[in-house]
């Protein structure tokens, strides 16, 4: 095409090329989960209050979060053409691991991801002598409260000691 100009690719330019072609979004299938906004709102106040009275720093303060990677799991929707009325769905994978990732709010400090898996001894981890993460196994490959209580115990608050005193900072967190 012997194009001499560099050329953008705005989202107006996508938008209006999609539609001259007849190409749509195509959603497959979706859930949305409600919120509980008055709940939200009564954490928030009590959080902030509680740093507050407790003077603590971002680099005190962490979050730890829990996801499901559903690894093999397909899109839920695609792009199609304006005759194209149904996408053909695949059966879902149930093939998962759940992921915990954890963080001061400062982001100088992140724990090593607590991966849980369904094999209590994977063959692709045969010959790894050192793992970036720490890998916990269960029939499900859910968090279970003991898994939750093993990684805060035996990985978190060692972690976040070491961090919070090598950094001059009381070990509370």
């Amino acid at each position: 095409m012997n194009l001499t100009t560099d050329y953008s690719y705005t989202t107006g330019w996508l938008t209006k090329f999609k539609k001259r072609h007849g190409i749509r979004q195509l959603k497959i299938c979706g859930d949305r989960a409600s919120a509980d906004a008055e709940a939200a709102e009564d954490f928030v106040n009590e959080f902030v209050s509680l740093v507050e009275t407790e003077k603590l720093s971002p680099e005190q303060i962490y979050n730890a979060d829990e996801t499901g990677l559903f690894w093999r799991y397909v899109p839920r929707s695609t792009l199609a053409t304006a005759d194209e009325k149904d996408a053909t769905g695949v059966k879902d994978s149930k093939e998962r691991i759940a992921i915990l990732g954890c963080g001061n709010a400062a982001g100088s400090h992140k724990t090593k991801l607590f991966v849980i898996g369904k094999s209590a001894k994977p063959r692709a981890f045969k010959n790894v002598k050192v793992f970036p993460v720490i890998y916990r196994s269960n029939k499900r490959a859910w968090m279970t409260q003991h898994l939750m209580n093993e990684w805060f115990e035996n990985h978190f608050v060692p972690e976040a000691r070491r961090h919070l005193s090598g950094n001059g900072f009381p070990a509370c967190a």
